[in-house]
């Protein structure tokens, strides 16, 4: 089996892929999407306070911890 985290036990710097995102809310999914956070892509965490901040490709996505947690990687 695969071990995968939420974002929100990361540490600064950790590089993982995003697996899932561990909603059936179709409101915090299609959030989290259009923000550009979406299965497959690899994410690195920048910041952990007061939001969590990640840099995918070039693109940065400030999160509220609350939303973190539904982002599953796995790291690289």
């Amino acid at each position: 089996m695969i071990k995968t985290r939420n974002v929100n036990e990361l540490q600064v710097g950790d590089v993982g892929k995003i697996v899932e995102l561990a909603t059936d809310d179709r409101i915090i999914y299609g959030k989290l999407m259009s923000l550009g956070i979406i299965p497959g892509i690899s994410v690195r965490l920048l910041r952990r306070k007061p939001n969590i901040v990640l840099q995918a490709g070039y693109t940065k996505v400030a999160l509220d911890h609350r939303l973190a947690v539904f982002i599953h990687v796995r790291l690289q």
